[in-house]
Formats: structure tokens, sequence, C-alpha cells
């Protein structure tokens, strides 16, 4: 039941769920095409979601970090995480300095 859909854009949003909803997350994947937005497809899942970023050089897929980046650097809030988690292992890096 694979499709092929070639949209203007997509957007995939992860929400955890408060602990009295059915399930722990739900996934949603919304699309546009030319001035139309619409929500494609809401997954509700117990199981952590699993992302995987990767480029496909033409002769192979690999896992790429700089495709993370990328897709990061286009998302909404993740500025102060991205801040939050550098500061968190520079901490830790400072306590195992001065143990």
């Amino acid at each position: 039941m694979t499709k092929l859909l070639t949209v203007d854009g997509v957007e995939v949003e992860f929400e955890k769920q408060h602990t009295d909803h059915a399930c722990k997350w739900c996934v949603y994947i919304r699309l546009k095409k030319k001035d139309k937005e619409q929500t494609l497809l809401i997954i509700r899942v117990n199981e952590k979601p699993f992302t995987r970023f990767t480029y496909n050089s033409g002769k192979m897929v690999i896992l790429s970090e700089e495709i993370l980046s990328e897709i990061f650097t286009n998302s909404v809030n993740v500025t102060h995480i991205l801040d939050r988690e550098i500061d968190k292992i520079e901490n830790k890096d400072d306590k195992k300095k001065h143990q």
C-alpha cells in the first residue's frame, strides 16, 4: 500500500501525549500543495517514534548527520532544545575535568 506523492512541502510533527491519553505519542503528517495544506495522516503509537536521516548518493543510501542538521535548521522550536543539549554536554565535560 505504498503511495508516491509529489507535494510542495511536508511537515512531520511528533507530539507526546498526556498520561491520561489513549496512547503515548501522536505523529502528524501534513502536506502542502500549491495553496492547500492538509493533514494526511495521524498515527497513534505507544512506542517512541524512531527517525532516520539518510542521503542517497545514487549508488548507496547512508545515514547522514549533515542531513539531520539540514532538517533541524528548518524545524520549529529546536534552537533552544539544541542549546540546552549542548549545555548538558558541556556541563558533563566540566564535571569530568574537576573530578
